[in-house]
């Protein structure tokens, strides 16, 4: 009985792992889309460039069709989504 136990609590850890991170990249595309709707740039580019190369290339990306820097105003932005939950 102990073992189901186990069994149960360690599946019910990885469902809560999976769902933090599902809920984290959720925030950073939000944070990355708000972000390049403000500056007038096409979101779809930079969030498919998050998805297939991460977050770096997606910063990246966005900072060379703006001309900006791009970092600082990203983790201000992915800490308020954050907030939300």
């Amino acid at each position: 009985m102990s073992y189901n136990m186990h069994d149960t609590f360690v599946r019910r850890e990885e469902w809560k792992a999976a769902r933090l991170t599902e809920i984290e990249f959720e925030d950073m595309v939000r944070a990355l889309r708000t972000m390049a709707v403000e500056r007038g740039q096409d979101a779809k580019t930079v969030v498919d460039c998050f998805a297939e190369k991460g977050l770096g290339a997606a910063l990246g990306v966005l900072a060379n069709l703006t001309g900006a820097s791009v970092e600082a105003d990203f983790h201000r932005r992915h800490a308020q989504e954050q907030q939300h939950h």
